[in-house]
């Protein structure tokens, strides 16, 4: 008798999607913003979905938080000693600014069950909201930038897709209110889709950036499970951006990613252009 196979697929388009075979389902929620599914996998560990979206799995979640904070790190003037993460509630950004030795992080996450599921299903990422450094606020990323008096050395914006609750977080007047907030020499980045199947996302973050920011590029990386496994960031800042020498790597960061990723395809370019 054949066995009965259980898939997770996360569709590209109407003809083309991406699919796991899962030994079990874990969980399935719909929270206030947005469904919630966690699943088992074979080749990839857990792996966390948003609205049929894959977030992050086990086996390579490092390349993208390492991706979204290790690059902006080495383009602030001196080493940042506070941040503020929007989005991000499965605790995996923050980990990582806090092995880099920031003193003050702010972990702002609209949806609380996104940090519960991350608390019992990826402790290890989730264990950075326990860190005393670590400020964990459950609201509005958009609100709290509009309202909030404190300054930040580097401002992260690891948010979903701009669908939904995110799509606000791609346009040009919250990043004029990220302005606001901004130390001297302080720099803001976005991820911002895959070039190849989300054109949107990468124009819309540039866009919005090069209208507020006098410095904006973008930069590229190779992530498994998303779309196309080709993914982009966008970082931008009031002030020219230079280089620090890259003295850390992780198990993808190193400097000659650091230099490559911003070696950009043509396509990608004229994206942008």
């Amino acid at each position: 008798m054949k066995l009965i196979e259980n898939w997770f697929s996360e569709r590209y388009s109407d003809n083309l999607q991406l699919s796991f075979r899962v030994s079990d389902q874990l969980l399935s929620i719909k929270t206030d913003y947005q469904r919630i599914d966690l699943f088992d996998t074979y080749d990839f560990g857990k792996l966390l979905a948003i609205d049929g979206t894959v977030q992050l799995t086990e086996r390579d979640e490092f390349i993208y938080h390492e991706l979204i904070t290790m690059v902006p790190y080495h383009l602030t003037p001196k080493p940042p000693e506070n941040a503020l993460i929007i989005g991000g509630g499965d605790g995996g950004a923050a980990k990582r600014l806090l092995d880099l030795g920031l003193k003050h992080i702010v972990n702002v996450e609209i949806d609380d069950q996104v940090v519960e599921v991350s608390r019992r299903f990826f402790p290890s990422l989730s264990s950075a909201f326990s860190d005393a450094r670590v400020k964990l606020l459950i609201q509005d990323g958009i609100k709290y930038v509009k309202n909030t008096s404190e300054k930040f050395d580097l401002i992260i914006i690891d948010s979903t897709d701009p669908e939904g609750p995110a799509e606000g977080l791609f346009s040009k007047e919250f990043y004029m209110d990220t302005r606001r907030i901004m130390n001297d020499g302080a720099v803001i980045v976005s991820q911002s889709g895959s070039p190849f199947y989300q054109p949107k996302a990468i124009k819309l973050a540039y866009s919005g950036m090069k209208g507020v920011f006098n410095d904006v590029r973008v930069y590229t990386g190779f992530i498994p499970t998303y779309p196309s496994g080709f993914w982009s960031f966008t970082v931008a800042s009031p002030w020219p951006m230079k280089q620090r020498p890259v003295t850390t790597s992780g198990k993808y960061f190193n400097a000659d990613v650091m230099e490559g990723s911003f070696r950009l395809p043509q396509f990608v370019k004229e994206l942008i252009t």
